[in-house]
């Protein structure tokens, strides 16, 4: 199950509403929804495959995963937050398979080696096939980060080909800077990367115990489901908006954490490409025809169009067909307050 929606706000101007971060080529040339499906065909053929995504955004998803069957890519009538995403994938796992087991990724992370990815999620879904579980898979801190959720591990409860299966004693929302510093000296906390494994009847049981409401409004898509209609704004509207994080699994008491074997990136803004992209004698990491000039340490974004540079330096220049963005490395996190300004004055085709 591969969450793909979005507002496309970090990445503009090349994201927009209906082509955000997942569909574009940030981390390689190749878009990242392409990459999460390349990787995941190792877990699972292209028939036990979905794409959660929206309705705007449902052709060009549908587009960039060709081998999936149409009726894989799902879109939900509107954006109900990760809860209601979830849950309504897990009625079409048990619509196949009452004891299927899903994994739940989003489609915009960046993760390498593909071969440490695919161990670490074989690893955890045998343990959710044959236990009662909810199981995350955390991710081992690099630094004191500030811009992610955190996973507090407990004990060790098994081993899995090689991976620790742990407790989890809780969740800790985004931490400030002496926070964060205190969790990594622990050494028992893990990056929350809104990765899932489990059966659908036992997250569906999860549902029922801790977020009743929503478990209602599952039974009635599963009854629309079978009558073999699609997913309606009328009963999908009802969904309270609630991260699956908040709803289920700060609740919960069977919840176990994998931690990752891999490399990971979540790719939250233009900065992305830096560190994911190869740079040229300047530094610079260019996407398109860049002509520069005592340019150093840029990022050039552009399709079908030259960008010429003199005398700059640490700068993200992205270029499309209707806007242009212009703006120092240091202020990458502030790219979606365009948006928000854009639809402020009236300009939202441009968002």
């Amino acid at each position: 199950m591969i969450l793909a929606g979005g507002a496309g706000t970090r990445f503009w101007p090349a994201g927009r509403r209906a082509r955000p971060k997942q569909l574009l080529p940030i981390a390689s040339k190749q878009s990242m929804l392409v990459e999460t499906l390349e990787r995941c065909a190792e877990l699972a053929p292209p028939e036990n495959t979905f794409v959660i995504t929206n309705e705007i955004q449902v052709e060009a998803t549908r587009q960039q995963a060709p081998q999936l069957p149409a009726a894989n890519v799902v879109a939900e009538p509107s954006m109900r937050n990760t809860a209601a995403a979830i849950g309504a994938a897990a009625v079409l796992v048990e619509a196949r398979d009452p004891e299927g087991v899903m994994i739940v990724l989003p489609a915009d992370h960046s993760i390498r080696p593909r071969e440490d990815f695919v161990r670490c999620y074989r690893a955890a879904a045998a343990r959710a096939a044959s236990n009662d579980v909810l199981l995350t898979v955390g991710i081992r801190p690099t630094g004191p980060a500030t811009g992610y959720g955190y996973i507090e591990g407990g004990d060790k409860l098994s081993e899995v080909d090689g991976h620790a299966v742990h407790q989890v004693k809780s969740f800790k929302e985004k931490p400030d800077a002496k926070t964060a510093a205190e969790f990594i000296a622990t050494g028992s906390y893990f990056w929350n990367a809104g990765t899932f494994v489990w059966r659908a009847s036992v997250l569906r049981h999860a549902f029922a115990q801790h977020l009743p409401g929503h478990a209602k409004v599952l039974d009635e898509i599963a009854d629309q489901l079978r009558g073999g209609a699609k997913l309606s704004e009328d009963v999908y509207g009802k969904f309270e908006n609630v991260p699956i994080d908040i709803g289920v699994m700060e609740k919960a008491d069977n919840v176990e954490v994998i931690p990752a074997s891999f490399q990971w990136d979540d790719v939250g803004s233009w900065l992305a490409i830096d560190r994911l992209n190869p740079r040229d004698e300047e530094g610079n990491v260019v996407r398109g025809t860049h002509v520069g000039i005592d340019t150093s340490n840029c990022i050039v974004f552009s399709k079908d169009h030259v960008v010429a540079t003199v005398g700059v330096s640490d700068l993200i220049i992205v270029h499309t067909p209707d806007a242009t963005l212009i703006c120092p490395k240091s202020h990458a996190e502030d790219v979606k307050k365009i948006v928000a300004e854009l639809k402020a004055r009236g300009l939202d085709q441009h968002t």
